[in-house]
């Protein structure tokens, strides 16, 4: 999951801030994205509070970088306050996670809702095991924030929506990937461990629901297993060591991702 790019694909958000103060640009922005000052009454200021904290429809399943808050700080630049709290720790049952071709983490979903891409190269034919299973974290996002991840994941908003018919009801992939570096999916995820407290807005009748529609960033087109770029282990590791610290089953990390991701430094220059 983009995760992956280190900048956004799509157009650069404009960063806006109120009265005097400069708006943040997040790294990789700061060529495109321009940082505007408007002084506003005290109305309009909790306007755009308020638009800015409107929540997104579907929680967010982070299965790669993203497993790190801290990267996930730098890049909601609209509410991480909201975004990069990390909610839950949650598994996809009978899915698999892997490196692909392309250099970054991607999860490949089970027979039963293979994409017509994954089944077209032969992928969605393979034999399940019974221990295929992705271990993430799950991030209540902002609308605006959610945006900005489909930037850095190179979702293609222009691409045309599934068929009707196609083996993945529009319920799970409502629209193909076009020429994006991954599509946008919507499954249900099982939550292993609520990190919230009760009393946080966002966790607020979610706790006792062990099951969670979630949104999960999926490259149909890239479904073979490959090494790593260079850039993405430290990123990965990091997140990997965020995401134990929370709760990550370190197991399945040594069995899964460490066939990938060699132990070592991580970009929070940790040894």
């Amino acid at each position: 999951m983009l995760e992956d790019i280190s900048e956004p694909t799509g157009p650069a958000p404009v960063a806006v801030s109120a009265a005097v103060t400069t708006a943040p640009v997040i790294s990789g922005l700061a060529s495109t994205a321009t940082a505007t000052t408007i002084t506003t009454s005290s109305s309009q200021e909790t306007q755009l509070k308020d638009a800015v904290a409107t929540r997104a429809k579907y929680l967010y399943f982070a299965y790669g970088s993203n497993l790190s808050p801290t990267q996930m700080r730098q890049r909601c630049i609209y509410n991480p306050d909201i975004s990069a709290r990390p909610l839950a720790i949650a598994r996809l049952d009978g899915w698999k996670w892997i490196i692909c071709e392309r250099g970054y983490a991607n999860v490949l979903p089970p027979n039963s809702i293979s994409s017509p891409a994954q089944s077209k190269d032969g992928d969605g034919d393979q034999e399940s095991h019974s221990d295929d299973v992705v271990y993430g974290v799950l991030y209540e996002m902002t609308r605006e924030d959610e945006n900005l991840l489909d930037g850095y994941e190179g979702v293609d908003h222009s691409a045309p929506p599934a068929p009707p018919d196609a083996p993945v009801g529009r319920d799970k992939r409502p629209n193909e990937q076009g020429n994006g570096s991954y599509n946008k999916w919507y499954v249900s995820a099982t939550v292993v461990e609520w990190l919230a407290d009760e009393e946080v807005e966002g966790s607020k009748g979610l706790r006792g629901k062990e099951e969670q529609k979630v949104l999960v960033y999926v490259d149909e087109h890239r479904v073979t297993e490959g090494p790593p770029k260079k850039e993405y282990i430290a990123r990965m590791n990091r997140g990997i060591r965020e995401a134990e610290a929370l709760g990550l089953p370190v197991d399945w990390v040594q069995r899964v991702m460490r066939k990938f991701i060699p132990e070592g430094p991580d970009a929070g220059i940790q040894n």
